[in-house]
């Protein structure tokens, strides 16, 4: 069961650059605890270098029904989205850190995850359902050549083209993988994306970083108060962009 983790309500300003347009429009981030990751709530919090440090538990994002930590936003359409995990704790074996396309927060919607898995052999993967409740599958990089281990400081991304969501992984954010996997998902807009940690223990919270956190190009950067930290747990952070 779903619940969202509302301890503190924000409503914040975040400033946003499209390279080279200017363009502004509004959007909205939530942060939410799905599936088992309700049972042991975790945090959120927003650095004013733009990194977000995200707390969460949960048992997996894995068979049926998922559980995790999620900061999101709605979109429709085509999309890029790409982020650097700079750092997550290694709590279990299949811990996660990564970007998710979700259909819902329903703990067994529809998605697909492109993400850093904490194993030494396993590096990054992508993982998806397309049924609502169905079962879960699971591609890693290695077995197409890609690296055996996740590095700290490495990027990942996932593509939305219509039906097909493709994940792609990168040393330095600069010179990308072709991408390694392309599953076909329906999902109707809006879906949702946006950032995903599992500790895969669900008595046990995971610590992920992650900065530069693009859409389309678009960086998230942090205007917070002079404190330098944004309070934990927020439900609702504007964004202008």
């Amino acid at each position: 069961m779903t619940k969202r983790v509302l301890i503190l309500s924000l409503s914040i300003m975040v400033s946003m650059l499209i390279l080279g347009t200017g363009a502004h429009v509004q959007a909205q981030l939530d942060s939410i605890d799905i599936g088992t990751a309700a049972d042991k709530p975790g945090t959120t919090s927003l650095l004013p270098d733009g990194t977000f440090t995200v707390i969460g538990a949960g048992h997996d994002v894995w068979d049926n029904a998922d559980g995790f930590r999620y900061v999101y936003r709605e979109i429709s359409g085509d999309f890029q989205a790409d982020v650097q995990v700079t750092f997550f704790e290694r709590v279990a074996e299949w811990s996660k850190a990564g970007l998710m396309a979700r259909q819902s927060v329903d703990a067994g919607a529809k998605n697909a995850l492109s993400t850093a898995a904490a194993g030494d052999t396993l590096g990054a993967q992508i993982t998806w359902r397309t049924d609502t409740d169905g079962s879960t599958d699971e591609l890693d990089f290695w077995e197409l050549g890609g690296p055996t281990k996740f590095n700290d400081g490495e990027w990942i991304r996932l593509t939305r083209s219509g039906d097909d969501f493709s994940a792609s992984w990168s040393a330095d954010g600069v010179t990308w993988a072709n991408d390694y996997a392309t599953v076909i998902i329906a999902m109707d807009d809006p879906i949702l994306i946006g950032l995903v940690v599992s500790s895969v223990e669900t008595e046990i919270l995971m610590e992920a970083r992650f900065k530069n956190f693009t859409i389309d190009g678009v960086s998230v950067t942090a205007a917070v108060s002079s404190d330098g930290k944004l309070s934990a747990t927020w439900g609702a952070i504007k964004l202008s962009y």
